[in-house]
């Protein structure tokens, strides 16, 4: 059986929304919502790839705060093994993506109504859960 191939996923956040990209129509999953991320090299931490990742695709310097996840899936181009990071901006970095950027600021709610692959599933699920869960936090305050 052949080995995953290891990927770092960067779950950006700023001011409840998150950093998302669409996916190229010469890649692999053309057209799907995504995080930035990318393989981790061979002797890479997933942790100290999304950073890099990060910084690759956007321009933006991140934090890794919280290990969300790791998912292993098959896809029919193959088998990988997803690690997803809750990161934050590094104090004093901009959140503006430059122009040649596929990726762009999404509001929480508005996650659900765009289509990420199939193996970010269950770490969609866990950020729609927070949401529900400050909503409730909200309401109680001002019962």
């Amino acid at each position: 059986m052949t080995a995953p191939v290891r990927v770092g996923i960067a779950v950006v956040e700023a001011d409840d929304r998150f950093l998302v990209g669409i996916r190229a129509a010469d890649t692999v999953l053309p057209g799907m919502a995504e995080f930035p991320g990318g393989k981790c090299e061979s002797d890479e931490a997933p942790r100290a790839c999304v950073v890099r990742e990060c910084r690759e695709e956007t321009d933006l310097i991140v934090l890794p705060v919280l290990h969300l996840a790791t998912v292993t899936h098959q896809y029919d181009h193959g088998l990988v093994e997803l690690h997803f990071w809750r990161c934050c901006l590094a104090q004093g970095t901009h959140q503006t993506c430059p122009p040649r950027s596929p990726f762009r600021w999404v509001e929480r709610s508005e996650l659900a109504d765009l289509l990420f692959p199939e193996a970010n599933c269950s770490v969609l699920e866990m950020l729609a859960a927070e949401a529900s869960d400050m909503d409730s936090d909200m309401e109680s305050a001002s019962a």
